[in-house]
Order: structure tokens, then C-alpha cells, then sequence
């Protein structure tokens, strides 16, 4: 008998994590289109910062430092 407990414990466990996934996967199906445009606008918000910051890094680099112009 023991050995038929471990295959239902499994198929209990392996029923349970299928019904979690597919909540998960109706959860991810109720985003509306105004949370999708949302999302979209602050990744292109976070995008533009990014580049910002790319092109200050960029220019810091290509200047010389004080230390560097001493003679």
C-alpha cells in the first residue's frame, strides 16, 4: 500500500500546480487594453531615462578630468 500513497500524493501535487498554472494563465489574459497602454508609456518613459543616462555616461567618459589636464 505504501507504495501506491507516493504516486497519488504526486498526481495530487502535479493536479494542483496544473490548476495553478492555468489560474495564472487567467490572470495574464485579464489585462485590458488601458493596463497594456499604461505599461507600454512607462516602459518608454524608463527607456528615455536609460538613454539619457547612456549619453551623460558617454560624454563624462570622452571628457578629460581635471587631474588629466594638470601638466
Amino acid at each position: 500500500m505504501a507504495s501506491q500513497d507516493g504516486p497519488d500524493h504526486g498526481d495530487s501535487e502535479s493536479r494542483q500546480n496544473a490548476s495553478s498554472r492555468g489560474q495564472e494563465r487567467a490572470s495574464e489574459e485579464a489585462f485590458t487594453l488601458t493596463d497594456l497602454i499604461t505599461a507600454m508609456q512607462a516602459m518608454g518613459e524608463t527607456q528615455k531615462e536609460m538613454m539619457d543616462t547612456i549619453k551623460e555616461l558617454k560624454n563624462a567618459a570622452s571628457k578629460p578630468s581635471e587631474e588629466d589636464r594638470r601638466p
